[in-house]
């Protein structure tokens, strides 16, 4: 639902975009974003990159999120 999508994206700092590809909604602007991180973590000086890269953990964080879900769904 779109509560838990803003939901999510407060918890993992980043930004929530609903899209609807079908009506080709908010598609370029969530691409745009997209380009738009990817540019910024290039730019980003490598010391700073790797205080920041913490290995998995985001992964770990959402696998976690996603698994508590589908345990509360079942």
């Amino acid at each position: 639902s779109t509560e838990e999508g803003l939901s999510l994206a407060r918890e993992y700092n980043c930004a929530f975009f609903e899209t609807s590809a079908a009506l080709r909604f908010c598609i370029d602007d969530a691409f745009h974003g997209l380009v738009r991180e990817i540019r910024k973590k290039e730019s980003m000086p490598s010391s700073m990159e790797k205080k920041l890269k913490r290995k998995g953990s985001l992964w770990k964080k959402l696998k976690g999120s996603l698994k508590k879900k589908r345990e509360t769904m079942t």
